[in-house]
């Protein structure tokens, strides 16, 4: 299956999210991550304006040897969609211990974007399992 850097797609959560998060020296960049059993998931970007993200980079790691594959990606709020659109899903299935990093991508929104989510999951049996950060705001809306 070939990745596009914006697909969007539905995704079920089955558990909570270990979150960690971070700013840079910049008050327009920011870093999160999310992690749980088999999967852990950075993401660095920039907040450009109301509407737009900028340098947009995620990194997917396998942390389990069980031969699931594991994904990545942002969830965007904007005004039109406050339900959230899924962005940037990124895929490793390169099996455990291997990282699968996608960057310079980007994500603009004829609306403001009032914040974000970054998912981290493992496409196990049944339901896949998610771990997600909290909602992170926009500083520029």
């Amino acid at each position: 299956m070939k990745l596009r850097p914006f697909t969007r797609t539905l995704v079920v959560f089955g558990s909570t999210a270990a979150l960690a998060l971070g700013l840079a020296s910049s008050a327009a960049a920011a870093t999160t991550s999310a992690s749980g059993t088999g999967v852990s998931a950075n993401i660095s970007w920039n907040w450009s304006g109301c509407c737009s993200l900028t340098a947009i980079s995620v990194s997917v790691s396998d942390t389990k040897s069980d031969n699931n594959d594991v994904y990545a990606y942002v969830r965007v709020y904007s005004v039109l969609h406050p339900d959230g659109t899924d962005i940037t899903n990124v895929r490793n299935s390169l099996g455990s211990g291997r990282t699968v990093t996608n960057s310079g991508m980007r994500w603009d929104d004829s609306n403001n974007i009032t914040g974000i989510r970054f998912v981290a999951c493992v496409d196990d049996a049944g339901t896949d399992t998610c771990f997600r950060t909290g909602f992170i705001d926009n500083p520029n809306t």
